[in-house]
């Protein structure tokens, strides 16, 4: 994935222990990993409703200018159009899964930091009223009657980090759920 993507190494002993008992039974763990992978899938999905990071933390509000020229969802963090909720994905593997976005602004949402934009040149376009006085506001060029060639240098922007991906608390408890629901199956399967 080239966006971003979070390996994270499980910690909690029990969670471990469950998962390699689950693994050494399975004779492949990839049916686990991939349970484990659409509940994290989901978990991460709904930081973005929540708005808030894996330890439960509020993300970093929207600049107020931001937030003004935001035309939709002006409130929400991360959230334009659904776009970078919708393209997390992820991948699992014999030994491991995987969970990120392969869009390129991913990373720079989940770490932050400063950016350089590039310097850039447009027209842009008012409304100027029948005293000669030029209007605050840029208007479409169809209803313009006044237009700028203006040069924006080369200038920073920078971004506060907003992680969505990671492993909470819940998430280690639904992946030992995950991994006993599996164990279970197996005993049952073999006992019967």
């Amino acid at each position: 994935m080239a966006g971003a993507n979070i390996t994270y190494t499980l910690t909690t002993q029990g969670t471990l222990s469950a998962l390699q008992a689950a693994a050494d039974a399975l004779g492949s763990p990839r049916p686990l990993l991939r349970d484990i992978g659409e509940a994290l899938l989901h978990s991460t999905q709904d930081r973005f409703t929540s708005q808030t990071d894996p330890e439960g933390n509020a993300w970093a509000p929207l600049s107020p200018r931001y937030q003004r020229r935001k035309k939709y969802n002006a409130s929400k963090i991360l959230t334009l159009d659904g776009i970078m909720s919708g393209q997390l994905t992820f991948q699992e593997s014999d030994t491991d899964v995987a969970i990120g976005s392969n869009l390129r602004y991913a990373a720079r949402h989940q770490f932050g930091g400063e950016f350089e934009g590039k310097a850039r040149s447009a027209h842009v376009y008012f409304r100027q009223g029948r005293a000669g006085e030029i209007g605050r506001l840029f208007v479409k060029k169809e209803k313009s009657n006044f237009a700028q060639e203006v040069t924006i240098g080369v200038h920073k922007i920078v971004t506060p980090a907003r992680p969505f991906l990671g492993v909470s608390v819940a998430d280690e408890k639904s992946i030992l759920d995950i991994a006993e629901d599996h164990l279970s199956r197996i005993s049952n399967s073999r006992g019967a």
